[in-house]
Formats: C-alpha cells, structure tokens, sequence
C-alpha cells in the first residue's frame, strides 16, 4: 500500500516538475524554487490523498483504534520492508527538490525525513479507522527509520555504501488464487498487494568495503528477502507461508551508466537506482536455488 501511494506521488512530481537532479543552485535559496517546490509537492500529496481515500479507504470504522495483531502476520513482515523502503524514497524525493530551490544538502535532508516522516504518520492516522486494520507502530516506526536513512547516510561513509531496492516479477499467482477464494476479485496489475512476487534488497558496495579495485567500480552484491507461495486461507485470514532469502549480483545504476549524461538520463537513473535489475541469484531458504538472472 505504501509503495503504491509514493508511486502515485513521485509520478505526479516527475510530470509537474523540471527540477529533480536539476543543476543545483549554489548561491543561496532561491524563493521563486521554494514557492514552485511547495506548490508541487501539496499539488502532488493532494492528488495523491484523493487517490488512496477513494480507492483504500472507502469503508471506514467510527472509532481510532490500534492495529489488533494482524500487522505482525500480514505477508511475514514484507510489507515491512515495503514500508522502510517507502520511507527511503520519499525522504531523497522530497530532499532532492529542496537541494534544487539552493537549500543546503543537510538542510535538505533533514526536510525530507520530516516530510517521509510525515507521510507515514498520514498513512498509520487513516488505517486508524479502517476496520480491518488499525495504527501500526511498526509500519510507523520502519517508516520514518527510512525516512531518516539519507540523513544517516550523510554522516556515515559506512552506510552511505549501502541501498536498498525493490524487484518484481510475477513468479505465481497464489496472490489471485487466495483473493478468488475471498470472493475479491483484484485487478490483475496489482502488484503492490502482490507480496508473494515482491523481493526488497539490502546491496553493498563491494569495492568499499573489501577495500580492492580488482572488481568492477559499478558491481555490487545484494541480500535479498520475499515470501514465498505457500500461503492458504483459514478463515479469509491469510495464513503460513515462509520468507525466502536471496544472495545476488547487483549494479551501481550511476557508475554503470555514468557515461550517459542528459537531463532526461539523471531522472532515469534516479528512478532506476531503487529497482534491482537482472542478476545472477541464490536463493538459500527456504530451499537453495540458482537463478541465472533472478528478477
């Protein structure tokens, strides 16, 4: 749910705005940016809240309540990863356009964790009153850690070797097959419920830290995590089911394509760097398995 809302807001800034991974002004804030800034990300978060109060929200409780326990079973904590991860994007998004209206880079950052931050809040207040969920704290929490993650970066070259980024691809279609039995009939490009074919990836980079040039500077290795689709319905409730864990070859989008530079090939390779591409795969649980080029 998460990961559909901030595509629904990043693409409505990509087609309202000129400035992300624009040429950044360095002499000082520019008011006419930060009015432009502003004015597109309400735009953008606006539309985007109409959007999820329509299509999420339709039926809601009367009471704020907590979320009763199905956060900690609903698709083996995936969604948590879809959360963290959702964070992550939504802090560089906003902090890349504030670094365009001449704020300074901490500055920035610091306004896009909040801004991240914020969504999240936004999010857990609205599923507060839907009857089948509730606040999460969890999600909450995995949020705004991603949401802070950049800022994190910024102070640790450690972390700052580090991403994490998001595959899919339609492996099964237990997803469809669970819902028919709930006599949910979900559009068939719903892939952001999907859980069973979405995989989140921690990757490193490997010249970093094994501290060597003898490797490729755009080659890194990613850790890898999913669900797999041996969940079954008892009760509607979707229940079983085993996370699955990946070791893969990764790439460096930037270093690999840093010959490509256009305006419209900054914004590609802004977007690509939180997608994992194509690699040679290993899955080691819950049964080992080889894939040449693991999507």
């Amino acid at each position: 749910m998460i990961i559909r809302f901030l595509l629904t807001t990043a693409t409505l800034l990509f087609l309202n705005s000129s400035y992300l991974y624009s040429q950044i002004d360095t002499l000082g804030v520019n008011n006419s940016r930060v009015l432009l800034v502003g004015s597109s990300l309400a735009l953008s978060l606006g539309a985007s809240y109409a959007y999820v109060e329509n299509a999420w929200w339709k039926d809601i409780s009367s009471e704020f309540h907590f979320d009763p326990g199905n956060d900690l079973v609903y698709a083996l904590n995936v969604d948590k990863a879809a959360h963290f991860l959702g964070g992550v994007y939504a802090s560089d998004l906003f902090s890349q356009s504030f670094l365009w209206t001449g704020m300074k880079r901490k500055k920035a950052l610091w306004y896009g964790a909040l801004f991240g931050s914020s969504i999240q809040l936004a999010i857990e207040m609205k599923d507060a009153y839907a009857p089948y969920w509730g606040f999460s704290k969890y999600d909450l929490g995995l949020g705004s850690l991603g949401s802070f993650w950049p800022v994190m970066q910024s102070y640790s070259k450690d972390l700052s070797a580090l991403n994490f980024k998001f595959s899919y691809f339609k492996h099964s279609n237990i997803y469809w097959d669970l819902e028919a039995q709930r006599d949910k009939n979900p559009s068939r490009f719903a892939w952001y419920d999907d859980y069973p074919n979405q995989t989140y990836w921690i990757s490193a980079d490997l010249n970093y830290f094994l501290k060597t040039k003898q490797i490729p500077d755009w080659l890194n290795i990613a850790v890898g995590f999913g669900l797999d689709n041996t969940q079954y319905l008892d009760n509607s409730t979707k229940m079983g089911g085993n996370n699955e864990y990946y070791i893969a070859l990764d790439y460096n989008i930037f270093k690999l394509l840093k010959n490509w530079q256009t305006p419209l090939s900054r914004k590609v390779k802004y977007f690509l760097k939180y997608f994992k591409l194509p690699a040679p795969t290993i899955r080691v649980s819950p049964k080992l398995k080889f894939y040449p080029f693991f999507i």
